[in-house]
């Protein structure tokens, strides 16, 4: 990839609340040596536009169990009294003074740090209104955006104190899908964490698949060990949402 210098902040968040994805509780069960959270914050904070970082939570007792974890293992991270997810990303963004948000959400245990990375560099230098990668299996590719379509957004939604899910893609901004590798195309794949089910799978890969020097699992070896246990890969074909807030 083509080095990028920019004198923009990139700010990537990791939206996690009880509001807004299905079950907090399987993010705080071990996952190799560390925990599930643990391991999706650090495949975020590897990728290059990852290192300014914020864990975006809210400040409802539903929430008091992820916000202690944070604070028990040093993670960064923001609470808001909404739980209005527009609201609080829209917040976070501004007391950040960022000019590029990455989005993902904390069910992604196989967040791609290299998909995350193109998504900030062409929104970088495209200027385009929203760019994610298409055909990838959900639960790997991120969103990222200039701080322009969270204003428009913020600004023209009908209600802020209601309204519990948001898009960020609109017929009136300018998209762009950028082409997965071809051997990563596995639309129909499902590789988020929202149930102990899943959890099990994943358990299963963390503890066979061996990781990388930089002490990741790397997409293509998740995807070989799935392709040879098609039991496994069925349990993650499932129809789900990511989150209520996506």
């Amino acid at each position: 990839m083509e080095e990028i210098q920019t004198h923009l902040q990139v700010l990537s968040v990791l939206q996690a609340s009880a509001h807004w994805l299905d079950d907090l509780s399987p993010l705080f069960l071990p996952l190799g040596e560390s925990t599930v959270l643990e391991q999706t914050i650090r495949r975020v904070r590897s990728a290059k536009w990852g290192t300014q970082f914020t864990l975006l939570t809210t400040l409802t007792e539903e929430d008091a169990p992820l916000r202690n974890f944070c604070l028990q293992n040093n993670i960064p991270y923001i609470a808001h009294h909404t739980t209005n997810p527009l609201e609080a990303l829209y917040h976070t963004a501004h007391s950040y003074n960022a000019d590029i948000v990455v989005r993902c959400f904390a069910n992604q245990a196989f967040v791609s740090p290299r998909m995350l990375d193109a998504c900030a560099s062409w929104a970088i230098t495209s200027q385009m209104d929203y760019v994610t990668v298409s055909r990838l299996p959900m639960g790997l590719p991120a969103e990222a955006f200039p701080i322009r379509t969270l204003d428009h957004l913020y600004h023209n939604q009908k209600s802020v104190a209601d309204e519990n899910t948001f898009t960020l893609r609109s017929p009136s901004f300018d998209c762009a899908f950028l082409p997965a590798p071809l051997h990563w195309r596995r639309p129909e794949l499902r590789l988020t964490l929202d149930s102990h089910a899943d959890y099990s799978v994943f358990q299963q890969i963390y503890s066979e698949v061996p990781c990388r020097e930089n002490g990741l699992h790397k997409y293509e070896d998740v995807l070989a060990y799935l392709d040879k246990n098609p039991q496994l890969r069925g349990k993650l074909s499932d129809t789900c949402l990511v989150a209520h807030a996506a």
